[in-house]
């Protein structure tokens, strides 16, 4: 398959507001910050990271948003300036873009450039597939393999690293878990990896099953794992003693009441993927909603909430 790569070259400032309006049109995005800004806030970078400056933009960010090759892609760039024109964007005359079509498989050794493997929490540890022989873990180590496909979630992005870390503290091997908005699968590979079994991956999106899927079966958990096409929880009827749910702010929004009545007396609600400035948003409507805040999770400018059904 080929894809439209559409690169667009802004300040950091501009990065919530164009995630959250290409998210809504795209397939996926990706975003791409210049190794100064990488390093700001990070201990031991260069153990975390073996990165190639040379791949990463020189300064600011870079966020590719890719459109498989049946999209009007002069329409969907059209809807790109036409949202630039209308946001309240930092610095719009110095907003850079370009389109070029790339190859899946491409695109896929472009990654094996930049994406190693590196730590994410106590024993959480992501190794790309192609240097797990290589890798020396220690023994307590939990190791997610990961092939990234054309579906995000690597695991390096704040929220998806806060979300396993509620995941290496909440999970019990006898948890029912639901992993809403599922993207490559890591979520539900920490899951099991902490010893749950009973395990459910959905996704709107069958690009992100089809890759979720592949990597189900790289970490040998596809037994235990149910894959479905759905729409948050929406038609949702089994109760759950987990739902994780890295997402955006908006949508975890439009789920929180659904959860609570998902969710188990005692059960946790895990929600990643909102901007700070929506965090006090979201934490009073889930205490509305009957949820008791147990742990709250910031990094870079993201926030991760674990909420209890009491």
């Amino acid at each position: 398959m080929k894809w439209h790569e559409v690169s667009i070259s802004t300040k950091k400032a501009n990065e919530d507001a164009f995630s959250l309006f290409l998210n809504e049109i795209a397939k996926g995005i990706s975003v791409e910050h210049s190794l100064d800004l990488l390093k700001e806030g990070v201990e031991d970078f260069d153990d975390k990271y073996r990165l190639d400056p040379d791949t990463l933009p020189k300064a600011d960010i870079r966020i590719l948003v890719y459109f498989d090759e049946t999209e009007d892609i002069d329409a969907r760039l059209a809807e790109i300036h036409s949202f630039m024109a209308s946001a309240g964007l930092e610095c719009k005359e110095d907003i850079h873009i370009e389109s070029t079509i790339i190859d899946e498989e491409d695109w896929e050794n472009e990654w094996k450039k930049y994406f190693h493997s590196f730590r994410v929490s106590d024993n959480f540890v992501i190794v790309p597939s192609w240097e797990i022989d290589d890798y020396e873990f220690r023994e307590a180590d939990r190791l997610i393999k990961l092939d990234p496909g054309m579906a995000f979630g690597t695991g390096d992005h704040p929220t998806t690293g806060m979300c396993l870390k509620f995941i290496e503290h909440a999970v019990r091997p006898e948890h029912k878990i639901i992993d809403v908005g599922t993207g490559s699968g890591i979520l539900t590979i920490g899951a099991h990896l902490m010893g749950a079994r009973d395990l459910k991956a959905t996704d709107i999106d069958e690009l992100s099953l089809k890759v979720a899927r592949e990597n189900f079966e790289l970490n040998e958990c596809a037994g235990d794992v149910t894959v479905e096409t759905g729409d948050l929880l929406t038609s949702e009827d089994d109760q759950y003693d987990i739902i994780i749910a890295n997402i955006l702010a908006h949508i975890i929004d439009q789920m929180i009441d659904d959860a609570f009545e998902t969710l188990k007396f005692g059960g946790v609600f895990i929600a990643s993927g909102i901007i700070t400035k929506r965090r006090d948003d979201i934490i009073q409507h889930m205490e509305a909603a009957g949820f008791k805040i147990a742990e709250i999770l910031e990094e870079n400018g993201w926030v991760s909430i674990m909420a209890r059904k009491a």
